[in-house]
């Protein structure tokens, strides 16, 4: 009797967790990186119900190294690390970096969706992930820092570099400089390209990539737009 007790119980558990699997919502202005076969999302709005709640901070994460059919939510192989507690942020950038290449780094975003007040308020500019030791860590740099800002786009380098270009001080305001981030001391450094007489205006809204020869690119207002910014040397 207990023998088939056992046999139930297990069936039982096996059944809540295959129904029970993580599967995602609909989002936008979320941060997302690769790293190995793992492709990490971060924050952002979520959609429920065809409207978008507030500000999330789920983190969760695509084994790309497995087989699945988009047409088939269940096989699709998400994994859900929210239970971390990651920083409520929308508009924020995500980039790779560390001595082993698998931390996170999250810049800047928008902590509340408030049109008025401090919308970069309670909030630390840099959150770093461990994705080994599935750990948040909140960066306080010292010294010459970047203002706190949303709406841009960072790229990495081999070197543990991390170049941040422009974004959105507030609503109304942007700035066209260039902040280095050493993901291997947590420290920044303006980057000398940011006074150069044909650094490019401000902007939002773009994305950034960089090549094997250490150069950064943008590609700028959703058009097929690449523009060199700047070509970085450490």
């Amino acid at each position: 009797m207990q023998l088939f007790n056992f046999y139930i119980l297990t069936f039982l558990l096996n059944f809540t967790f295959t129904f029970a699997a993580f599967i995602p919502n609909g989002r936008s202005f979320h941060s997302s990186v690769l790293i190995d076969n793992k492709l990490y999302f971060i924050g952002g709005y979520k959609q429920i119900n065809n409207s978008y709640s507030p500000i999330t901070n789920e983190l969760f994460y695509l084994d790309v190294s497995k087989p699945f059919t988009i047409t088939d939510n269940d096989s699709i192989p998400w994994v859900d690390l929210t239970y971390t507690g990651g920083p409520l942020k929308q508009y924020a950038t995500a980039c790779v970096g560390g001595k082993n290449n698998d931390m996170i780094f999250i810049f800047g975003g928008i902590s509340h969706s408030s049109v008025s007040g401090d919308r970069y308020a309670n909030q630390s500019f840099v959150n770093q992930f461990n994705t080994n030791k599935q750990q948040w860590i909140n960066i306080t740099s010292v010294g010459n820092v970047p203002t706190n800002r949303s709406d841009f786009s960072c790229a990495n380098f081999d070197n543990g570099f991390i170049a941040i270009f422009s974004g959105f001080i507030n609503t109304t305001y942007s700035i066209n400089d260039l902040w280095i981030f050493n993901t291997l001391t947590l420290t920044w450094s303006l980057s000398n390209a940011t006074n150069a007489t044909n650094a490019p205006f401000p902007m939002n809204g773009y994305c950034a990539v960089t090549l094997f020869n250490g150069i950064f690119y943008i590609l700028v207002d959703r058009v097929i737009l690449i523009q060199q910014l700047f070509h970085i040397h450490q």
